[in-house]
């Protein structure tokens, strides 16, 4: 036996926990709002390359120069705006799942609070 198993991703975080304060977005050019963020991490490799969990974050808009980690997400509530450094515009709502690269200059825009699963790949963590 490995003494692995699988990990069960709760949208509302962990039974009795539910998602913690996490503090206020950092790292990003605020636009618009006080965003105030939650959220759970369930999983982290043995590398801390890799990351998963939920994560909820109430209505602004934020500039990301350049996005710091490739980033899988799914939307379990709410609406995401994203427009990427062309103008390109794509609006994703509950049910929609996108890909961010590394690298992508954004402006993410939520009209209101918005909650999403998340897996990290961050190719610099542990080194």
């Amino acid at each position: 036996m490995t003494g692995k198993s699988f990990i069960r991703l709760n949208r509302d975080g962990p039974e009795g926990v539910g998602l913690p304060f996490w503090g206020h977005l950092e790292n990003e050019k605020i636009i618009e709002g006080e965003p105030t963020e939650t959220g759970f991490n369930y999983f982290t490799d043995t590398t801390g390359k890799l990351t998963a969990g939920v994560w909820e974050c109430t209505p602004c808009t934020t500039q990301i120069d350049s996005y710091a980690v490739d980033e899988f997400c799914y939307i379990l509530k709410g609406c995401v705006v994203l427009t990427d450094g062309d103008g390109r515009s794509e609006t994703f709502r509950e049910g929609s799942c996108f890909v961010i690269p590394k690298g992508m200059e954004c402006t993410w825009h939520m009209p209101e609070t918005t909650r999403k699963y998340y897996v990290i790949f961050d190719s610099t963590a542990g080194a």
